[in-house]
């Protein structure tokens, strides 16, 4: 520094107190104050590590479900216990469809009218012919109920018992004309039969409720009477039970007026 200028800023300090500690003053309170900033800085970044862990604790509790307790034998309680069943698995194969019998729909509700029953497992059945054994609530036989139909030519006309080369002039109800032919004559072995036939038809239906000697104090008294006989074979279901192919030829049961 050049001496004119020494001489011009030698009085500027005049009149001014001694600085003394005031440079020690200055560095001691910028100490202070980079403390509290680095404690704010400190406390600041353990608020936010706090937050976050409860947080994630929340959203843990809330879409993590705690896996079902383990319940080992011997030791649960049964009244807890619920058995799972599968869902069963559909078969490739599909189950065969139950054979349904027309002609007994029909002739059954008449029998337990009568307190009686088809014999369990006695139902048989060919190519145009049904067949059902009879018994009581004691389980003694009344006898059997045939049904047949039999395919027969135009010119066929309904038999007469006495005279196989007459006709018998039929009654007819709706489409059907139909003959009774009932023979009560042998107590033992009584037997009412009615044969059908649709108008115009080569179908002829034949039903039949034969009784038994063997029927203890009913004697052969049959299942069914006259009038129900009458009623299962003019009855359309029954004729629609058996198929338009279906002819009683072979191994056909026995009616006391044939029919073809």
């Amino acid at each position: 520094m050049s001496a004119p200028l020494n001489r011009l800023l030698e009085h500027v300090l005049e009149g001014e107190p001694p600085l003394g500690d005031e440079v020690d003053e200055v560095f001691r309170r910028a100490a202070r104050l980079r403390r509290r900033r680095t404690q704010a800085v400190l406390l600041a970044g353990a608020g936010t590590a706090g937050l976050i862990v409860v947080l994630g604790y929340a959203l843990t509790a809330t879409l993590l479900s705690s896996p079902p307790a383990t319940i080992s034998p011997g030791t649960a309680d049964p009244g807890d216990v619920v058995a799972a069943t599968a869902p069963p698995m559909p078969s490739g194969v599909p189950a065969p469809a139950p054979v349904t019998d027309g002609v007994r729909t029909v002739v059954e509700p008449l029998l337990e009218g009568r307190r009686l029953r088809i014999v369990p497992a006695s139902a048989r059945r060919g190519d145009g012919w049904r067949q059902y054994r009879i018994a009581d609530a004691q389980g003694r036989s009344r006898g059997t109920v045939r049904v047949a139909v039999f395919d027969v030519r135009k010119k066929w006309c309904f038999p007469v018992a006495a005279d196989p080369e007459a006709c018998a002039r039929p009654d007819r109800t709706g489409g059907l004309e139909f003959v009774r032919y009932d023979d009560v004559s042998d107590p033992d072995r009584q037997v009412r039969q009615t044969v059908t036939r649709r108008n115009g038809e080569d179908q002829v239906l034949a039903v039949l409720a034969a009784g038994e000697v063997d029927a203890g104090a009913q004697r052969g008294r049959p299942a069914l009477t006259g009038a129900q006989v009458e009623q299962v074979a003019t009855d359309e279901r029954v004729l629609d039970a058996f198929d338009a192919g279906e002819d009683c030829d072979d191994g056909c049961p026995d009616f006391p007026t044939p029919v073809d």
